[in-house]
């Protein structure tokens, strides 16, 4: 894990050194973590940075030469070799220093990067933490009888608490309904997400801490009405390379977790560096597609290809430790993609240039005209709460299964509140036009709450940058028109365009060719419909690949049952009082009869849940 820890009491009435070392050790569950701390004289604040070794190497926190301001710092900033040189920084710790002393905090806004960062001023005692456009090293915070603590998992501040954290209801209720917690909520009161883009101040003189968000949303200008497709691709493409070409340094071993579908295939197009030194990964059945394309993308992209094959689900049980200690409950179990490879990674490469936070390009399932084109902001809440129940993952619970599911004690507390929240967490972007909103909401509560959480448990091991989080790109293509954004269009152009090899190798997730020409992609697909005929009627002689990487599904009911059931039916379970025994038990065994598709969004997720109470909730002290 790396992040930034630390806690700040001007009234003293903390030990902050024995708070400090409580924080750093409920962070130290890798052998190769490194950590630096550090407590003035007068214990008002203590500070501490946590790392795997690979990025921020420095001894921190670093000192500016009158030893008044410190910063420590986990990150980095893109495209800075000029800066290290101007300012005379051997390190980017360094110069996040100088240029805050030359700009103070709003030198945020000049750079780019992916950071989190706290600065200390000795002589004006105050505090502040500045991270990147996206937030994308996750910072919670805590504030109590004037004291702030933050850190990079909820688990440093459950380990200050004197009594037993305050579960909130309405964050149980959106996990439940939606398999996340949305908005900047945790599973427990007074603990929150710092929010992305973000300027917080704490100092002597205030009560409690101040946010500035320096930029958001609502800064996307709108590129004219006038603008056309050729020229929407030819300037996404020019930002696209260089989105990821700043984020390799050739002094890195970099490599790239590799499926059959368009996002990894293009950053790998773009990797500046000689054939055969990038390194792909791909996890799952041999028989699958993302599997056999991923081969063929890595061989055409001449990178060293890695595959972990997933012949059993014997390992979810291996690995459920790691996943729920890194992303705390947050991240249900069936989406630890690729945890099973992070050991061999890390003896290979040093970053994974990730093709997770593709949000810019979103298929039609997720991102339909009828949204963007809503007739009013009633139509638009209806259709994006049904997209976040239905499409941004596994199914999840229809009303009828959540109003059974729980406890008759406890369902007044929940009563409504997974769809209340939901709209309330759609306020704060409403003046957006549809499309900036969906994308805001987006950004927010499917990358910052769901899929960065694949870069949480993964940081245990290697270090994650994402070229589509590019604050060039991404509001460039949110800029766009709706009407040349929809079904991938320019994405695809500019894989047809750069890499025509690699666009002749199917998308894994219809198994056609990367084509503009629909005349060619409804022929091939035809084709591909009288093959499955042919085997099903006939003969089967044409081969034919899973959809889907691993079989979750039929794992919970075989490799996994006995482990979920002894999770789900154990008495400390049931006696909770949140869950109805009867529905838990008729839930499994609707899973286990196996004669609806996809029951295993709607129950997997609670037993990560569970499992979360157990460690992050019944052992602190009550």
């Amino acid at each position: 894990m790396s992040g930034i820890f630390g806690l700040v009491d001007f009234n003293q009435q903390t030990d902050i050194s024995t708070n400090l070392d409580k924080m750093a050790q409920t962070l130290a569950y890798r052998d190769w973590f490194t950590q630096n701390s550090y407590v003035n004289e007068s214990q008002t604040v203590g500070l501490g940075q946590v790392g795997i070794g690979i990025l921020n190497q420095t001894v921190q926190p670093i000192w500016n030469e009158s030893r008044t301001l410190a910063v420590v710092m986990t990150g980095e900033f893109y495209s800075h070799q000029p800066l290290l040189q101007a300012y005379h920084a051997p390190s980017d710790e360094i110069l996040a220093l100088k240029l805050y002393e030359k700009f103070g905090p709003d030198f945020a806004k000049r750079v780019e990067g992916a950071f989190i960062m706290a600065f200390w001023d000795e002589t004006t005692q105050r505090l502040q933490l500045i991270n990147d456009h996206f937030g994308v090293y996750p910072t919670y915070l805590y504030h109590r009888n004037g004291c702030l603590a933050f850190a990079p998992e909820v688990k440093p501040i459950l380990a200050l608490l004197a009594r037993q954290p305050v579960l909130r209801h309405d964050a149980v209720a959106e996990y439940i309904r939606f398999q996340r917690v949305f908005g900047l909520k945790t599973f427990f009161e007074d603990i929150t997400l710092l929010p992305s883009a973000t300027i917080l101040t704490y100092s002597r003189q205030q009560p409690t801490y101040q946010i500035e968000q320096y930029w958001s949303f609502a800064d996307i200008t709108l590129q004219p009405e006038t603008i056309t497709f050729d020229e929407a691709v030819e300037e996404s493409t020019r930002l696209f390379r260089a989105a990821v070409v700043k984020r390799v340094k050739t002094d890195e071993k970099i490599g790239i977790f590799l499926s059959g579908g368009l996002d990894a295939r293009a950053i790998l197009g773009f990797t500046p560096l000689p054939p055969h030194t990038v390194h792909t990964f791909t996890f799952g059945h041999s028989n699958c597609r993302d599997v056999y394309y991923a081969a063929q993308i890595a061989k055409t992209g001449q990178a060293i290809h890695h595959h972990d094959p997933y012949n059993e689900g014997s390992w979810i049980k291996d690995y459920f430790d790691l996943h729920l200690a890194t992303t705390e409950g947050f991240h249900p179990w069936i989406h630890m993609h690729g945890i099973k490879m992070l050991g061999e990674a890390r003896q290979t490469i040093d970053v994974n240039l990730s093709g997770i936070g593709d949000l810019i390009w979103l298929p039609p399932a997720k991102y339909t005209p009828y949204l963007v084109n809503a007739p009013d902001d009633t139509a638009f809440n209806a259709l994006f709460f049904d997209i976040y129940v239905n499409k941004m993952t596994w199914p999840c619970l229809t009303y009828a299964e959540e109003r059974l599911l729980y406890h008759s004690d406890y369902y007044p507390h929940v009563q409504d509140l997974a769809f209340d929240s939901f709209l309330k967490e759609l306020e704060p972007f409403n003046h957006l036009p549809y499309i900036q909103r969906a994308a805001a909401f987006n950004t927010l509560n499917h990358f910052n709450r769901h899929l960065l959480n694949a870069a949480v448990y993964g940081r245990s091991h290697i270090e994650f940058r994402f070229p589509y989080l590019d604050i060039q790109l991404l509001p460039f293509c949110y800029g766009l028109p709706s009407d040349l954004t929809g079904d991938r269009d320019i994405k695809k152009t500019i894989v047809i365009k750069e890499f025509p090899l690699m666009a002749k190798i199917p998308n894994d997730r219809d198994e056609l060719p990367i084509s503009n020409d629909y005349q060619r992609q409804l022929t091939t697909q035809v084709n591909n419909r009288l093959k499955k005929l042919f085997n099903r009627r006939v003969k089967k002689i044409f081969p034919e690949r899973q959809t889907l990487y691993a079989d979750y599904e039929n794992w919970l009911r075989t490799d996994l049952r006995e482990w979920a059931e002894t999770i789900l039916f154990d008495e400390r379970t049931l006696s909770r009082g949140i869950f109805s025994p009867e529905a838990l038990r008729s839930m499994m065994a609707r899973h286990i009869a196996g004669h609806q598709e996809w029951t295993i969004g709607k129950i997997s997720h609670l037993i990560t849940f569970e499992m979360m109470l157990r460690n992050f909730y019944d052992e602190n002290p009550s």
